[in-house]
Order: structure tokens, then C-alpha cells, then sequence
């Protein structure tokens, strides 16, 4: 199926005839395959980010020294996750022990850039939402990231979608991770509790047309703007559960300035609001280099095109004004009567 037209116009647009053209062929071919390794299994760094060489090299050896499986067919490594590795070919994961055991997790490349956002954060024994979490990626990173003395509350308000990220956080076995399928506004009652906040929002999926089809034909300039409302009031609840000084991580897997930067600004334009803004993590010269999209072009026709827009923002600690709802929720961590909370 051919990228709708309206999507390609607005690419060429905002990136230019040459990297515009060079993202949409990049989104015609095969996407690569990668994993993630867990840390409490095979030894890895637990940093989330680049890592050093040598500790890479640590994370391709088990606990008990085999080399996980899959790492046979490895193809380098994923440049921002010490624990992320390229294949060279889609392997029959559901055939593979080390796979079901959790040893590793079957993530994009670019799922993986959130851990390296949280660099030179105090993450370890911590309190971290992921207020959309479901299938469970970014959750079991969260997990290894903050420890056995952690915290970890992922929410999936799609309670069959739930139920998949309850078994994936199941077999990674950090025992970190509480499976929530509650509101958003529910979790905003948890008013300043959490230390990170991450909002892998709900989008219109233009990332997804490299590898499913149908999602070209999902697409329409309406659901942007849905999409685009959805993210605003899920960041108003994320805003709402960070505590001072807390950092919010946002993401998408889309490439539209509605629901990336302009979500950000329209946020950045609540009154009584100062959040700082670190972008995606990357240097001045990346960021120059997107344009007026925010896509950041890691090499179109290479393995490491990402299809993930991010940003991290901070509250700042002295002025932490909330968008206020008419009534504050109940809702506390400590009543478990509370019918949408399941332990994962």
C-alpha cells in the first residue's frame, strides 16, 4: 500500500525534498530486528543507555556464562542501550527457551532510546509511571533500571492489552512492577508521588508504516488531531502524579509536530507552568538537523532509522503549580480495594 498522500506532502514539507524523500523510501523497506537483554539475567550493565564497550561485552554472557541464543545471529549493537543488540535475521522467537525464560526482550531500537533519556537520572529505588504501557517494553527497562528497591506502576487502560504486558513483566522477573488498568485521571490523584513519569502516548503510528501496512490505511489528518488531544490531557495527569523535581518522559512513534513538539509547547503554555526541556537527549547538531518536524534522521536507508520522537522534561522543584480538577481523586497507592490494580 502506498503512504497516504497527505502524510508524504507534509513530510516533503517539513524535511526537505532530499530527506524527505529519503524517509518515506526508508519506510518502504524491511525493518530491522532487535533485543534487549535483561540485566538480572545475563549479567548485563542495568544503565539503560550507550554503556561502555566492556560492559556491553559483559551483557552478551549469562550469569551462568552461555551466551544467549539469540546472539548467535547478533549485528551489532543498539548505539544508545548497552543492552541492545541488532540481528541480522527475524529468528523463531517462540521457539526459543531464553525467550520465554524473559532472558531477552524482542524491542525496536528506538523503544530502547528512552533508558538513554534518563541518564544522569537517580533512577534506582524510585518510583516510575508508565501510564501507557502495554506491550511492556519500556516498563521492563523502567524495571531494570530501578531495582529490586524500585518501583515501577505500569497502567493499560485496554484490559486485554493488559493482560500482555501482566506476562511479559511476568517473565522479565524483576518483581519491581505493579499491572494497572485504571484511568489516567485515576493515577493523576497519586499527586506528586511519582519520580518519573513516562507517557508513551497513544498516536497516529506514522512509525508504524515501515512494518504494518494496515497502519497506512488507518491513517487520516483527523485522527492526528484526536491523537493530538488524547496526548494533552494524559500529559495533564502525568504532570499532575510527578513530584518536584521529578522528571516526564514523552514519546510517540509518530512524526507529526501536532502531537510531538506541539504537544510539548501547548503544555509548556499552562498557566503557572515552567517545565524545562531537555530534547530527546541528543546533541544540538541532531536536533538542528530535524527540522521543523522533530524528526531526527539516524540514517533513512540504515538499520538505525528510528521511528521515535522524545523528549524529557523536569519540574522544577520550587514551583510545581498542577492543572487542578474539580474534586482530588481518592485514589491512594495504599487502599488495595481499588478494582483496576493487579500485581504483575
Amino acid at each position: 500500500m502506498m503512504l497516504p498522500a497527505k502524510f508524504a506532502e507534509r513530510v516533503l514539507r517539513d524535511l526537505g525534498d532530499s530527506e524527505g524523500a529519503a524517509l518515506c523510501a526508508a519506510l518502504d523497506t524491511e525493518p530491522p530486528v532487535s533485543v534487549r537483554l535483561n540485566p538480572a539475567k545475563c549479567g548485563g550493565p542495568e544503565n539503560g543507555g550507550a554503556g561502555r564497550e566492556e560492559d556491553a561485552d559483559k551483557a552478551a554472557g549469562r550469569s551462568d556464562g552461555v551466551q544467549p541464543a539469540v546472539l548467535a545471529d547478533a549485528d551489532g549493537r543498539v548505539p544508545w542501550c548497552g543492552d541492545g543488540y541488532y540481528l541480522a535475521a527475524r529468528p523463531q522467537f517462540t521457539f526459543d527457551s531464553d525467550f520465554h525464560a524473559g532472558a531477552y526482550y524482542v524491542q525496536e531500537a528506538a523503544s530502547q532510546f528512552v533508558g538513554h533519556l534518563l541518564q544522569g537520572v537517580e533512577v534506582a529505588g524510585r518510583r516510575i509511571l508508565d501510564l501507557c504501557a502495554a506491550p511492556g517494553g519500556k516498563t521492563t527497562l523502567y524495571a531494570s533500571l530501578a531495582g529490586p528497591d524500585g518501583l515501577v506502576v505500569a497502567n493499560e487502560i485496554d484490559r486485554r492489552r493488559a493482560q500482555v504486558l501482566a506476562d511479559n513483566v511476568r517473565k522479565w522477573g524483576t518483581g519491581n512492577v505493579a499491572v494497572t488498568t485504571c484511568e489516567a485521571r485515576q493515577l493523576g490523584g497519586f499527586e506528586a508521588w511519582f519520580d518519573v513519569v513516562a507517557v508513551d502516548a497513544p498516536c497516529s503510528g506514522e512509525g508504524m508504516f515501515r512494518k504494518d501496512r494496515d497502519a497506512r490505511g488507518e491513517w487520516s489528518e483527523g485522527n492526528v488531531k484526536l491523537c493530538a488531544a488524547t496526548q494533552d490531557e494524559l500529559l495533564r495527569e502525568a504532570w499532575r502524579a510527578l513530584k518536584p523535581g521529578g522528571v516526564l518522559i514523552y514519546s510517540t512513534c509518530t512524526f507529526n509536530r501536532d502531537e510531538d513538539e506541539g504537544a510539548l509547547e501547548r503544555m509548556l503554555g499552562w498557566p503557572g507552568r515552567s517545565p524545562s526541556m531537555r530534547r530527546g537527549g541528543l546533541s544540538a547538531d541532531a536536533w538542528a538537523r530535524s527540522g521543523p518536524s522533530g524528526f531526527i534522521p539516524t540514517g533513512h536507508a540504515a538499520k538505525d532509522f528510528s521511528p521515535l520522537w522524545s523528549a524529557r522534561l523536569s519540574m522544577r522543584a520550587a514551583a510545581a503549580a498542577r492543572p487542578r480538577r474539580g474534586a482530588r481523586s481518592s485514589l491512594r497507592w495504599t487502599e488495595p480495594r481499588q478494582p483496576n490494580c493487579a500485581a504483575g
